[in-house]
């Protein structure tokens, strides 16, 4: 796409090769579009709406307003011209052969180059943004508590020896935690009485 800072570069002076075509066939165009295509016109090309009507009356066209509305319309800027008999459509390569026949290629260089510092910039953000949301990634991996280890379970000393008292004292305090609604009392109390049917 050819940018607004070139277009607005571009002389005002008249390129118009066929006074009366141009006037008809930029009426036919300017017509036919929508308002928010007309104020694209004009804020591509720097130009007020004046300026297109005084092209009705007038059948001069800068290079400016041809290439602006050229490339919002989709026509063909030798058709506005009156250089070309068919409307065809906009075509960024024919209109760089356009303005560098008009003799704007240093404007062309420019912005090209312009374009390659701005792709070039691009991706060059876009790598510090990737670097940043990885090293991000891996702090953040870094910082996350390890998963909690389930504690051992806790064998009685050697030697020490458990009476049937002790057993039943274990069992009944194990018992009004259970019904005191404490889940893990619950399921320790129902996996030792399996054990305990299962040996039987």
């Amino acid at each position: 796409m050819i940018n607004a800072a070139l277009i607005q570069q571009l002389k005002q002076s008249n390129i118009s090769k066929n006074g009366p075509k141009t006037s008809a066939r930029v009426q036919e165009v300017w017509k036919a579009s929508s308002a928010a295509n007309k104020q694209a016109v004009c804020d591509l090309s720097g130009s007020a709406k004046a300026t297109i009507y005084r092209i009705f009356k007038t059948g001069g066209i800068s290079a400016k307003v041809a290439v602006s509305m050229a490339q919002v319309l989709h026509v063909d800027p030798l058709y506005l011209t009156g250089e070309a008999e068919e409307r065809g459509t906009y075509n960024e390569s024919a209109a760089m052969t356009f303005l560098s026949r008009l003799g704007y290629d240093k404007l062309l260089i420019e912005q090209d180059k312009a374009v390659r510092r701005a792709q070039r910039e691009a991706a060059r953000q876009k790598k510090e943004a990737e670097a940043a949301a990885a090293a991000a990634e891996t702090a953040q991996a870094a910082d996350a508590p390890a998963p909690e280890e389930k504690p051992a379970v806790k064998e009685a000393p050697a030697g020490e020896i458990v009476t049937n008292e002790d057993l039943i004292v274990l069992l009944q305090s194990l018992e009004i935690r259970a019904k005191a609604g404490i889940p893990q009392a619950r399921e320790l109390l129902r996996q030792i009485k399996l054990l305990l049917l299962g040996s039987m």
